[in-house]
């Protein structure tokens, strides 16, 4: 659960608003395009999840912003796992401005697998046997 994945590209001008930093929802696009390629390399695409009637839900959320993003900036966003339980994960994840070195935004969040009526539910096996095997 040690490893960190990396996934970088550059702020978009949709994400920026008309004070020319990027708006504090949008953060989470970033987060969220992240684990979606983190669970890519691990070889559980969300497909997988979907496929299987599951989906992950956030259930909480905890994000600090440090540094205001800008239309154009190079960021990576650094992603691990922190607790994997038998129907829920936590993860953290950072933003980093690449062109400072610094980080802009941490989010700490919890995630549940529910299932499609809505109840949580186990994590599916093969997620599990991802998540150990990395």
């Amino acid at each position: 659960m040690k490893q960190i994945f990396l996934y970088q590209t550059n702020v978009p001008l949709y994400e920026v608003d008309l004070g020319g930093g990027v708006y504090h929802g949008n953060y989470y696009h970033f987060f969220e395009s992240a684990r979606e390629a983190m669970l890519e390399e691990i070889g559980f695409p969300y497909t997988k999840m979907m496929e299987l009637g599951n989906h992950l839900a956030v259930a909480e959320a905890k994000c600090t912003y440090r540094i205001s993003l800008r239309y154009n900036d190079p960021i990576e966003i650094r992603s691990n796992f922190t607790k994997i339980s038998s129907r829920s994960l936590k993860i953290n994840q950072e933003i980093w401005n690449l062109d400072i070195n610094k980080p802009a935004t941490i989010l700490d969040l919890s995630l549940v697998c529910i299932n499609n009526k809505g109840r949580a539910t186990v994590l599916p096996e093969g997620l599990k046997k991802a998540l150990n095997s990395k």
